[in-house]
């Protein structure tokens, strides 16, 4: 199910309760040919008699557009999608993407034994070639699929000039040749990606808005602990995989401050047993030290370790993973909350960190009290010498002016409820207690 020319379309009927639409095969390059990502919405066509002054070539019909209703994309999502297409060469989009085909550029439409034959008009293609031409086939689902595909394929075009331009004065151009033609090939298996295409002729607009709620609601957002733990699956060496690892190895060591406290996946609790901090959680507080964000900690995850780079935000873990030192890690969150352990105690002189029962009785016993004391240590440990950061006493003796805030929270009113806003406040009471 390809192209045979550019302007015509194979694929094979399906019919779903009385429902029908096209699917087939097409690679990149293939489907540049009749759409791109577009932020208009077309409501309807205006048809234009031959020999018009509007006209150019052959165009007979264009499109109506509203000028209230624009579809929007997420610049983070897409550019997501282009780092992952750019950088993992397991990148794969096993869903379809949807697409309408308007009457009105279909010149021929051919059905036998279930096989669909459509010729396209030239003026498809033609429109496309033009920086604002109109787009005639449009996306119902997938925009950011589409858009991603194309800003990969503007990433590898930009760099591509770059290297000619390098090229011309470099010394030595062997290395430059070699980054060459591997974003050369990189550019080439990209437009040979293949993806599966959902077409349907000639939708209504509450058609179209019925297909794409009707994909878009029975989706489900796949649980960030499961994604993290799929990391511990693979192989291949990443800071995901790290961070998890070291999540696995605070709660399996004996006496450590985070024994029986992750709610792992998987794990067998029992009914009404307090395990108060989630794997995903922990796993991206270290993540997100080692690499600035999600999108960053894609990109790092294809990267040998020794070539992360000093990061200027001062990303705590960040050296520690690029020396492969995973153990300093270990051995940082250990100490230092082991030192919170420690420091934190109620009157009676059990510490406020420690689990007795069943309830969640102060900010500690939470996730949001997990985050707001690894801004602590965000804050802290560059303020130590290496060779003390791994000392519990360390930590300790940095804390202990902190031990008068009430966590508590004894007052009438409560200073740390147990939402995301009391990480600053409470992260701020210690950081202004400490002195230094």
């Amino acid at each position: 199910m390809t192209f045979t020319k550019s302007n015509i379309i194979e694929a094979r009927k399906v019919v779903q309760n009385n429902q029908e639409f096209l699917i087939g095969t097409f690679q990149i390059r293939q489907i540049r040919k009749f759409t791109r990502f577009t932020e208009h919405l077309i409501v309807g066509y205006e048809d234009v008699e031959e020999g018009d002054v509007a006209i150019e070539g052959k165009r007979q019909v264009i499109p109506i557009y509203n000028p209230e209703i624009q579809r929007k994309t997420k610049a983070t999502k897409v550019e997501g999608i282009a780092d992952f297409l750019i950088n993992d060469p397991m990148a794969m989009f096993p869903t379809n993407i949807v697409i309408a085909i308007p009457n009105q550029v279909i010149e021929s439409y051919v059905e036998k034994n279930k096989g669909v034959k459509i010729i396209l008009s030239d003026l498809v293609e033609t429109e496309l070639t033009k920086p604002n031409g109109d787009v005639y086939l449009t996306v119902i689902d997938g925009q950011h699929r589409i858009r991603g595909i194309e800003r990969a394929i503007e990433k590898i075009e930009a760099e591509l000039n770059t290297i000619e331009k390098v090229i011309q004065d470099a010394n030595s151009k062997e290395e430059w040749e070699k980054k060459r033609a591997r974003f050369s090939l990189l550019k080439k298996r990209l437009l040979d990606f293949e993806l599966l295409v959902t077409f349907f002729i000639d939708p209504t607009l509450e058609y179209q808005a019925m297909i794409f709620a009707t994909i878009n609601k029975t989706q489900t957002k796949v649980p960030e602990n499961l994604v993290f733990s799929l990391f511990g699956l693979t192989k291949d060496d990443s800071p995901q995989k790290s961070s998890l690892e070291i999540v696995l190895a605070l709660n399996g060591i004996d006496k450590s401050p985070f024994s029986n406290r992750i709610k792992l996946v998987g794990g067998n609790y029992a009914k009404g047993v307090n395990v108060p901090l989630s794997q995903a959680t922990m796993v991206k507080s270290i993540l997100y030290n080692i690499s600035n964000n999600y999108r960053e900690a894609e990109i790092d995850r294809f990267k040998k370790r020794s070539d992360l780079k000093p990061n200027p935000k001062g990303l705590i873990f960040r050296k520690y993973y690029a020396n492969n030192e995973d153990f300093k890690i270990i051995r940082i969150l250990y100490s230092f909350f082991s030192a919170v352990q420690d420091v934190f105690i109620d009157e009676g002189g059990k510490s406020f960190w420690n689990i007795t029962g069943h309830e969640v009785s102060n900010i500690l016993h939470t996730n949001v009290g997990y985050q707001a004391l690894i801004r602590v240590l965000i804050y802290i440990l560059p303020k130590i010498d290496e060779e003390n950061r791994d000392k519990k006493e360390v930590y300790f003796d940095i804390l202990k002016p902190a031990k008068v805030v009430n966590i508590g929270d004894s007052g009438v009113e409560k200073r740390y409820p147990f939402t995301s806003s009391s990480i600053s406040i409470l992260s701020n009471d210690i950081i202004t207690k400490l002195g230094i």
